[in-house]
């Protein structure tokens, strides 16, 4: 049966953060905990502490741990050993996965619906009451419909996520700002794709 080290045990959050100021030790510590995360089976029941849970078990992961989803802090999306996404809140992440789950027109359930259309065509694969009903709440921006195409290209069936709980709310930002490039060059080095982060930035 699969058991957490005591290293494993502390908060993700918390081992990367101690090394922000510093970008060789924050590089270390990043990969140090997906090292951590892609030795740990996927999530199926209890804490979610350190593992990756699919997608479409979210509504279960938050049933099984509403402390943690009940908390602000970092996210990480991905897929089997690719990291896509780091994003961030400062409310909780039930809250803030409503535009990646929760709902019909969220990232992960437009990249299933679409998913065919959106791999041969990107963005183009939407059909147009998505687009314009898209622009018309969101200011026009195209952020949330590309990271459905880059669900459903990476595969949205194993795309996963991990929460990175933490208490203390200013101190998730200056982590995702600085742990952001550190990751990208985590991507280039495996010659992975860009994090959507960067993706969508060049837009």
């Amino acid at each position: 049966m699969w058991r957490q080290s005591p290293l494993m045990t502390r908060l993700a959050f918390d081992r990367i953060y101690e090394a922000v100021t510093n970008p060789e030790q924050l590089q270390a510590a990043y990969n140090d905990v997906l090292g951590d995360l892609f030795c740990n089976p996927f999530w199926e029941e209890g804490s979610t502490a350190l593992r990756r849970i699919l997608w479409n078990k979210g509504q279960q992961a938050r049933a099984a741990d509403p402390k943690a989803f009940g908390s602000p802090g970092l996210y990480l999306w991905g897929i089997e050993e690719r990291p896509i996404y780091i994003g961030m809140t400062r409310s909780s992440f039930s809250h803030r996965f409503s535009r990646y789950i929760w709902s019909k027109q969220s990232q992960c359930e437009l990249a299933r619906q679409h998913e065919a259309e959106l791999i041969s065509k990107g963005i183009d694969g939407f059909p147009m009451d998505i687009t314009v009903w898209y622009a018309k709440n969101f200011r026009g921006t195209k952020v949330r419909l590309l990271g459905a195409v880059r669900f459903a290209q990476e595969g949205v069936h194993k795309i996963w996520f991990v929460l990175f709980p933490h208490a203390k709310v200013d101190e998730i930002r200056p982590l995702e700002k600085a742990l952001i490039p550190i990751a990208e060059k985590w991507n280039e080095r495996g010659g992975l794709r860009p994090l959507l982060n960067i993706e969508s930035a060049h837009l």
